[in-house]
């Protein structure tokens, strides 16, 4: 009788153990699911024909309700010119707006960061006493959301240098490499304002040194996505393990947003972007009309809503690697005269029908 008794309660115990596990197990800790968004300028200036800046921040309050309206983020990320300028009362209302937010946020710094009379320490300072999530010490950090992913963030502003051009200092690519080297059995996720693979090539905007950084990355082959803002354009590359993600600004069409979920199971990571754009039709049509090249902006239908599968077994050698970047760099070239362009003030021109778009830089970011 009592090893009828027994008997029961192991194989009970076994139910409640095998229950117990099957529950613990979800495809939550296998995603990091997360909104990728950026260039927000808040302000109380005038808009100009590039940036709808006089509506930076409705803008910005219609993002973070569709934000709210999304189930289950992890986080939200700010890769930059989240203000544009660093003010006490641009950073106010930034935040303010922000206290709306029911997910926890982070960001890097861009360039409009240091545009104001505000030192570097006193922006972070600022940030740090804002947000109780910015627990970093610096400019650039890194932290891990979940077991599988690792997230890093970057900082190419020149200091004491008001500039749209980015360089990485030296530090923060041995940093970068340190974390790639620590962390190939991840997901590595980095985040920065300045695109080292550009959407279109704009000098002026560029990363002085960053075929050093995509070096680096060209040596690793677990997966790696690089997101940026900075160009206000949509665009997404792929080479091999290698992913590089620019997302437009909220206030230069399409002014929109990224809604991005990453999927890392056993033999193969599954990407997924969906493409968010503001519900304030009436503004975004009105900024269409006057910026330069409006499509090359928004970007390709891949360059918004796709999907697709890095398979782990299928390796790609760093020479390809390399190649297939200075393939991009070749393909995106602009002329100098249609930059040069940019810099005089627009014609109105009565546009022929089927004529084809010019792809051009837009002429302040």
């Amino acid at each position: 009788m009592k090893n009828k008794i027994t008997k029961i309660f192991v194989i009970l115990g076994l139910i409640i153990a095998t229950t117990i596990g099957c529950y613990a197990f979800s495809f939550r800790n296998m995603t990091l699911d997360f909104i990728h968004i950026t260039d927000t300028h808040i302000t109380d200036r005038a808009s100009t024909s590039y940036k709808a800046l006089g509506h930076s921040k409705e803008l910005l309050v219609d993002a973070v309700e569709q934000i709210n309206d999304l189930i289950g983020l992890d986080f939200v990320m700010f890769t930059g010119d989240m203000v544009d300028s660093a003010t006490d009362e641009n950073f106010y209302n930034f935040y303010n707006i922000l206290s709306k937010l029911k997910y926890p946020s982070l960001n890097t710094f861009g360039n409009h960061e240091y545009y104001g009379d505000m030192t570097r320490e006193q922006v972070l300072d600022v940030i740090k006493g804002y947000n109780p999530n910015y627990i970093f010490n610096d400019t650039y950090y890194a932290f891990t959301p979940k077991s599988d992913y690792r997230i890093v963030v970057l900082d190419a502003n020149i200091e004491n240098n008001k500039t749209s051009m980015g360089e990485i200092s030296q530090q923060q690519l041995q940093f970068l490499d340190k974390e790639l080297f620590e962390n190939q059995d991840k997901v590595v996720v980095i985040a920065m304002h300045h695109a080292p693979v550009e959407p279109f090539i704009a000098k002026e905007h560029s990363i002085a040194n960053a075929k050093e950084m995509t070096d680096i990355l060209a040596k690793y082959n677990n997966p790696i996505i690089v997101l940026s803002g900075h160009y206000h354009a949509a665009k997404i590359r792929r080479i091999g393990n290698l992913v590089f993600v620019s997302t437009p600004s909220t206030v230069t069409y399409p002014m929109a947003f990224r809604h991005i979920k990453i999927t890392n199971y056993k033999d193969r990571v599954v990407y997924d972007f969906d493409f968010m754009e503001t519900r304030l039709e009436d503004i975004k049509e009105m900024n269409r009309q006057s910026v330069i090249s409006y499509g090359t902006l928004a970007g390709l239908e891949k360059d918004r809503n796709t999907q697709f599968i890095f398979h782990k077994k299928k390796h790609k050698s760093i020479r390809y690697k390399k190649g297939k970047i200075k393939n991009i760099e070749k393909e995106s070239k602009t002329s100098k005269k249609e930059i040069q362009k940019l810099t005089k003030p627009k014609k109105v021109k009565k546009q022929k029908k089927n004529k084809k778009e010019k792809v051009v830089a837009p002429q302040e970011i």
